[in-house]
């Protein structure tokens, strides 16, 4: 079975980050339907939260110091290969190295 992205839930996880509310604003521009995890301390509460408020039975986490390509949404992922907690993680461009 192939899931499309862009129909799951996006969950943008931000804490103190700088510039999580220019990268929230960025994700919903791509991405309207997005939703937000926000201020929740520590790391696991936090993920927890943001499945707490996810509506579909996978979604994708954004975590708040990043900025979305939008080709994101464009991607298919075929999850029979994978065990059914399987973590996914794209890579990230790192603008200081």
């Amino acid at each position: 079975m192939k899931i499309n992205i862009a129909e799951q839930d996006i969950i943008f996880l931000s804490y103190d980050e700088p510039n999580c509310e220019k990268n929230y604003v960025d994700l919903v521009s791509k991405c309207p339907w997005a939703k937000r995890v926000h201020g929740v301390d520590g790391s696991d509460a936090a993920h927890k939260a943001a499945g707490e408020i996810s509506s579909t039975e996978r979604f994708i986490l954004v975590d708040g110091d990043n900025i979305v390509d939008p080709s994101l949404f464009d991607q298919q992922i075929d999850v029979d290969s994978m065990p059914a907690n399987a973590v996914i993680r794209w890579q990230a461009l790192n603008s200081i190295n």
